[in-house]
């Protein structure tokens, strides 16, 4: 349990200095569990987004998913390995 809570706050972590970093991106506060959800640029649609980023190697789901409303959220894991996870946050920066 301590490694996966690490693993959870570590990732977490990331993805908020991530998003800092890079104002075109938003991610909405945790409350709980072990999934992040991220804002991105409405540039494209979730299914656009999810297609285009599988394409580059990462899994997300969609937040229609979710029943999110509007468009366009990301919903990734927090249990991803640390390094996989940072890539991936990466990846899905660079993509949009």
């Amino acid at each position: 349990q301590q490694q996966i809570l690490t693993r959870l706050r570590g990732n977490l972590e990331f993805l908020k200095e991530a998003v800092r970093a890079n104002e075109t991106f938003r991610w909405l506060e945790v409350e709980g569990g072990w999934y992040a959800i991220l804002r991105v640029p409405r540039i494209r649609t979730e299914e656009e987004w999810t297609l285009k980023l599988l394409e580059c190697g990462v899994l997300v789901q969609p937040g229609y998913f979710y029943d999110f409303e509007s468009e366009a959220y990301l919903v990734v894991s927090l249990l991803t390995p640390e390094s996989t996870f940072q890539e991936g946050i990466g990846r899905i920066m660079t993509a949009g």
